[in-house]
């Protein structure tokens, strides 16, 4: 068979695999959700987040006030045809599916795996597609059977993971912060030498629809970002003012953004009222989850650590690796060191942006071990417990989703 026949082929049954994957993973999720919706009253069945959720799409007053509209816009779209709860769920599983699509294309981008003119190369856009779903899946480590390690009281809570089922505000994030991470990073080699105002704008664009879905993507990615640009600012003497003032003109409507939800979080007519505001400090929050810290960071990032181990020159050379460990660093410590005030304390909030944190740094990280068993560099028996970690950390997230969709707690596990 002639090559161009061969990719052709190649293309369709990438194509397929893919929309047939995505269609069988999306209904799943819509049940999931759907079924912690019809559920939320009883507390007994399918715990989660979601009860005030629902109130918000209804109109009706609840605990907690939500200043970031995109996802309660969408539920409420639905909310015209179908119930709340399928409103809920339709709105859920949507922008959450969108978030398959978008990685999709970026890891394919990343791996040199898709050609415009081209295609896919070959069959390799199926192994792209099987990364890209297993990302989807992929959670803490922990042992068989509610065997807990030293200090590791909860198999999730504690330790966290980057597919938190059970916050579905969380999962709707991810196509703007998908978005807004790789735009990032690609803006950050080589905005010190020219300006793509239209790449700065779908940046900026990105990031906004990031932090009026729910900001807890936006607080790392804005304190990671900020640091870097300082840095590149000290480092080259102010030289590259003018270009880091450009690019920072781009965060201008997320901060506005920041300031109103942050108003109406904390303000005098907030739910928080008087006892709102951000706390500092040392682990306050993160210890009423497990009496082990570092053992927790450990089963989280389990694989991340050992593809870093054998990829320690990447830092330096690959922007997005490295990014991905900094964007990392920031989150553990917003964790570790802030907590809300009030009522909020125990709810652990900025554990959702050192969740993101975990799923940017296992993106990149798969995305070096992908590069590496495609171009055959390295060792193989290196590969292969690379592989295997891997393989547990998504043997555990598949155990996970099966715990949750059996119609147990997350914080049961």
């Amino acid at each position: 068979m002639p090559k161009m026949d061969q990719n052709r082929k190649a293309n369709y049954i990438t194509c397929l695999v893919f929309a047939v994957c995505l269609i069988g993973y999306s209904v799943l999720m819509y049940r999931l959700f759907y079924l912690q919706a019809v559920h939320c009253g009883t507390r007994e069945l399918y715990f989660s987040d979601i009860k005030a959720y629902l109130e918000t799409i209804l109109g009706v007053e609840c605990d907690y006030d939500f200043p970031y509209p995109v996802f309660f816009w969408l539920g409420r779209f639905f909310l015209r045809f179908v119930n709340v709860a399928a409103a809920a769920s339709l709105a859920a599983s949507l922008l959450n599916s969108l978030g398959i699509a978008v990685l999709f294309y970026y890891m394919n981008r990343s791996l040199g795996i898709y050609d415009r003119e081209k295609g896919f190369c070959g069959y390799r856009g199926l192994f792209s597609t099987f990364l890209t779903f297993g990302m989807f899946f992929v959670s803490m480590l922990y042992l068989p059977g509610r065997i807990h390690l030293p200090g590791i009281t909860n198999s999730y809570l504690g330790v966290f993971t980057p597919n938190p089922y059970h916050n579905i505000t969380y999962m709707a994030t991810r196509p703007f912060a998908i978005l807004a991470f790789f735009l990032y990073v690609r803006i950050l080699d080589y905005y010190e030498e020219r300006t793509d105002a239209m790449e700065f704008i779908w940046f900026g664009l990105s990031l906004l629809l990031t932090t009026m879905t729910k900001p807890s993507y936006t607080l790392i990615l804005v304190s990671t970002a900020g640091l870097v640009m300082l840095y590149r600012l000290f480092r080259q003497k102010w030289k590259n003012f003018k270009r880091s003032f450009y690019l920072g003109l781009a965060f201008v409507p997320t901060f506005i953004d920041l300031l109103y939800q942050f108003g109406g979080v904390f303000g005098e007519h907030s739910q928080a009222g008087e006892m709102g505001g951000i706390g500092f400090g040392i682990g306050s929050v993160w210890k009423l989850y497990t009496n082990n810290i570092p053992l927790a960071v450990l089963l989280a990032l389990g694989f991340p650590f050992l593809v870093l181990a054998f990829h320690l020159k990447e830092i330096k050379a690959n922007t997005l690796y490295r990014f991905s460990w900094a964007q990392l660093v920031v989150s553990e410590l917003e964790l570790f060191l802030l907590y809300e005030n009030g009522r909020r304390f125990s709810d652990a909030n900025f554990s959702w942006g050192y969740m993101h944190g975990l799923f940017f740094v296992f993106v990149t990280s798969l995305i070096l071990l992908a590069e590496d068993t495609m171009e055959k560099r390295g060792k193989k028996w290196a590969l292969c417990i690379q592989w295997a970690l891997y393989g547990m950390h998504l043997a555990c997230g598949i155990g996970y989703f099966l715990y949750i969709w059996g119609g147990n707690g997350f914080h049961e596990f």
